[in-house]
């Protein structure tokens, strides 16, 4: 795998709350770099896995069981998941922390001042694996993939079964799109921004691919709060 540098970003996101009206639908705002943006979804109910699992955080201790599962583990580390982007996830993380610490202007989504942190969660770090590796094997960028599959089935499929709220953020890039470049893309869209910045999540999962798609580099962002 050869890094190449960066030309062309994309981005878009999607919501999905337990405590929004149905109608209230937010669009992200206009990032920097070539831009594709997704309506976020809504939703007053939260599905239930039929994993089994109880939508409880999944740290560290349980991420060896959630890549054991046969949705995950196409994607564990390995193999499967190589060098750089295992490190490159937890980077995203520590950037995305780094914003919520500090606070961010979302500009039209509102000025967020410091908030808690995110930790890494096995399930919604899964779900933006399998994400990402689809868009960038299949050349597609969207939050619904060509099955009909939305970023709220994912992330139920990796056991993420019972939660307060979840979104998604995507990103793309013509050539190498590091985790700083993907970040800062989205802090400067107010939409992706106000993702990134909402202080109900709690949990956090990233997941990058490098593909034959037109943007080459696929990035997906899941966010979320359990029951």
């Amino acid at each position: 795998m050869s890094p190449r540098v960066s030309s062309r970003v994309a981005l878009a996101l999607a919501l999905m709350t337990a405590c929004s009206d149905p109608g209230d639908v937010t669009t992200g705002g206009e990032p920097t770099g070539k831009t594709t943006t997704s309506e976020p979804t809504t939703s007053t109910t939260s599905p239930t896995s039929d994993t089994g699992d109880t939508g409880e955080s999944t740290g560290p201790a349980d991420e060896t069981n959630i890549f054991k599962t046969p949705y995950c583990f196409p994607v564990r580390d390995g193999p499967s998941w190589p060098p750089p982007f295992p490190a490159w996830e937890d980077e995203v993380l520590a950037l995305v922390n780094a914003a919520r610490a500090a606070g961010h202007d979302c500009d039209s989504k509102g000025d967020f001042g410091p908030t808690n942190p995110l930790t890494m969660n096995a399930s919604l770090r899964c779900a933006a694996r399998k994400h990402a590796f689809d868009m960038s094997s299949r050349d597609f960028f969207d939050h619904i993939n060509p099955d009909g599959e939305t970023f709220i089935d994912r992330i139920v499929m990796a056991g993420y079964g019972s939660y307060t709220i979840i979104g998604e953020n995507i990103a793309g890039g013509g050539d190498l799109m590091d985790p700083k470049l993907a970040v800062d893309g989205w802090l400067a869209s107010d939409g992706h921004c106000a993702n990134i910045m909402n202080p109900l999540y709690t949990e956090f999962g990233a997941g990058a691919h490098e593909g034959e798609g037109a943007l080459t580099f696929y990035w997906t962002q899941e966010f979320g709060r359990p029951n």
